[in-house]
């Protein structure tokens, strides 16, 4: 078997798709010796991408346009899953300005708080900037504060150190009830969101690797859309579930509810030049210019069906 080693994000799904294929064999037939290796955050994982501590990286186009501005050479095997962000409060935050739980919510009523990402600087910490300018707040008056992801996410806004934060799953599913309440749901409700359009988290090889190791890099691109299609089917949902109940440290009920919730944030795991051209505006403010596709992505993995 061909050993590959595979970095995902602590606490978080953005690595969905390398859960599924690795506690559901798809990794096994297509051949891999997959090792999961855990990174904190998206930036954490490019730099072990570029040292060579792990194969592939899971991230947003922002994770790694900085390393390309450096002259390192990336590419994006396949699309990944849309916005998985929503913005809520401590239960007891007046939200004054709210209508509904649709975009803009009640954000202009965040001006001059507390509000936690997961990180300071990253993707995250970019969209909520993003999302709460486009709602009306103040951004300049809002004091921004890493709470990390998790449990370490909930306690902060359980504890009043945080008045709001940007929570993506597993978060939800640890609060208990009445423990927050939705500033505005962007998940379920994409049709005005300011992140419609974002790719949140995609599988990324440096071009060394891939060209040194061509059919490690294609055996791992099919095993990603064999995953997208097992995710796909709803008879898998408790299989899927029990994945990522494993590396989410969710007990079965709470990983299959949070599954229903997301799963139609997983659409296509084709990436096509259009879509790749629009997450240049979720880059940091001088990043913004669009990516070269034929540069940046894998084509033979993402244009279309490799199988």
């Amino acid at each position: 078997m061909i050993p590959l080693k595979v970095g995902y994000q602590e606490q978080a799904i953005l690595s969905s798709m390398d859960f599924i294929a690795k506690e559901n064999g798809i990794f096994a037939k297509r051949n891999l010796d997959v090792t999961m290796i855990p990174n904190k955050s998206g930036q954490n994982a490019v730099a072990a991408l570029l040292r060579g501590d792990i194969d592939s990286a899971y991230g947003p186009q922002g994770n790694t346009v900085t390393a390309l501005s450096q002259g390192e050479c990336l590419q994006t095997l396949t699309s990944g899953h849309g916005n998985i962000v929503n913005i809520v409060a401590r239960p007891g935050l007046p939200l004054p300005s709210k209508k509904s739980d649709t975009f803009p919510g009640g954000l202009a009523d965040l001006s001059g708080k507390k509000v936690g990402v997961s990180s300071l600087g990253g993707a995250t910490d970019r969209n909520t900037r993003l999302v709460l300018k486009a709602g009306g707040a103040d951004v300049d008056s809002i004091t921004f504060i890493a709470v990390g992801v998790g449990a370490t996410a909930v306690t902060a806004l359980q504890q009043g150190e945080v008045d709001a934060m940007a929570s993506f799953p597993p978060g939800d599913q640890l609060f208990n009830a009445g423990d927050f309440q939705y500033v505005v749901n962007l998940v379920e409700n994409p049709e005005k969101s300011p992140l419609a359009a974002v790719i949140i988290s995609s599988p990324v090889m440096t071009c060394d690797f891939i060209q040194k190791n061509e059919n490690a890099a294609m055996a791992y691109c099919k095993a990603q859309w064999d995953a997208w299609d097992f995710a796909a089917d709803p008879a898998n949902n408790e299989a899927v579930a029990r994945s990522l109940a494993k590396y989410l440290s969710l007990d079965a009920a709470k990983a299959l509810k949070m599954w229903e919730q997301y799963r139609s944030t997983f659409q296509d795991a084709a990436l096509t030049p259009e879509a790749w051209a629009k997450q240049s505006q979720y880059n940091a403010a001088d990043q913004q210019q669009p990516l070269d596709y034929a540069k940046t992505v894998y084509a033979p993995c993402a244009a279309s069906d490799p199988r």
